[in-house]
């Protein structure tokens, strides 16, 4: 392709994380609503036996509102943007378009075996980490994907700039790629004991430990499911439907940096239950 050529986008990718997002939007939403009438009347937990009571249908919320629709948007707004403002189109490169729909088909897989395994009762019981440990290395195997996405399209680019947005998908990639392996470290119960559940699993870490590792992840699978993208999609789709450009670089630094070392070491104020 010529360099002043006009670059044809391919948003496929992109276009089925977005009705990804709506479909488990929908879903995690009714199942919080379901939950907040069984908060005021008590008798709907036994309406579906052991699977419609509360602490099924808790995490089941939690994990399809944050890892189906707010993790679908984000993905679907990364595949959007970032071949604009890169400059690049999936469709230069056959490798990178099979890596966007093989990240897009295990992730779906992985929801979808999220919901089931939830509603039968296997859980961690770690808040927000609640999938037992083989679908926690489908969730490994589909991140690592994202990430040779990510530095594949930034490599072939024709944008010299990486636009403020990038960062923070940068950041979004290597912050739950730490915070979820450590987190994650479990044993399944029957190598661990010699009886039990292969699905089940225990905790590589101890008593306080544990907590501690636990919060450092929760708190920050909000840092950067719910604030870090964000900041990134806000940094394109604003100044771009506002016609208003970013007023200050040099503060979109400041605020980078400060969000990396502050926000990510700030999870024990949730075992205090104070800000």
């Amino acid at each position: 392709m010529q360099k002043n050529a006009r670059v044809e986008y391919d948003y496929s990718v992109a276009k089925a994380f977005t009705f990804t997002a709506i479909l488990f939007g929908i879903l995690g939403m009714i199942v919080g609503v379901t939950l907040a009438f069984q908060m005021a009347f008590p008798h709907l937990s036994n309406l579906a036996g052991e699977y419609g009571t509360f602490s099924r249908l808790r995490p089941l919320h939690t994990n399809t509102v944050i890892f189906g629709f707010t993790l679908s948007g984000i993905f679907a707004g990364w595949y959007y943007m970032a071949q604009r403002i890169l400059k690049v189109s999936l469709r230069e490169s056959p490798f990178l378009m099979f890596i966007g729909k093989l990240h897009f088909l295990l992730y779906f897989i992985t929801i979808i075996l999220a919901v089931v395994t939830l509603v039968a009762g296997y859980t961690t019981s770690k808040e927000y980490a609640e999938l037992e440990w083989p679908i926690d290395i489908i969730i490994v195997l589909w991140w690592v994907l994202w990430g040779v996405g990510i530095f594949g399209l930034i490599g072939i680019r024709r944008e010299r700039t990486l636009y403020v947005s990038i960062w923070y998908f940068i950041a979004t990639f290597m912050g739950i790629a730490m915070l979820y392996l450590f987190n994650n470290m479990e044993i399944p119960t029957a190598l661990y004991s010699g009886y039990g559940s292969w699905m089940h699993s225990v905790s590589m870490y101890s008593g306080t430990n544990d907590a501690l590792v636990q919060w450092w992840y929760g708190h920050n699978a909000v840092a950067f499911v719910f604030t870090v993208p964000i900041i990134a999609l806000i940094y394109y789709f604003l100044p771009k439907e506002s016609g208003q450009n970013v007023y200050s670089y040099k503060l979109s630094i400041l605020a980078f940096w400060g969000l990396m070392f502050v926000y990510l070491w700030a999870g024990g104020h949730h075992l205090i239950y104070s800000t």
